[in-house]
């Protein structure tokens, strides 16, 4: 699954979260963006990426939840 989570004028940040089929319960979670100001408007960045089992990916949306929830 890939999605857009900014979209701010000419910066475009997308997440994308596959299974890796290799692996048992495992998630490979790319953050990428793309400035369509630069010089080449179509190359992507690659900003970060994780491999996480899928208890740690549960744990990481947990933290990111009680994050957003103020606790």
């Amino acid at each position: 699954m890939k999605v857009s989570i900014t979209n701010a004028g000419d910066f475009i940040r997308k997440v994308e979260v596959s299974r890796i089929e290799a692996l048992d319960q495992t998630y490979h979670v790319e953050f990428t963006s793309l400035l369509l100001s630069a010089k080449d408007p179509s190359s992507v960045q690659k900003n970060f990426s994780v491999i996480l089992k899928r208890d740690e990916l549960t744990t990481l949306r947990d933290v990111i939840d009680r994050a957003l929830a103020g606790t």
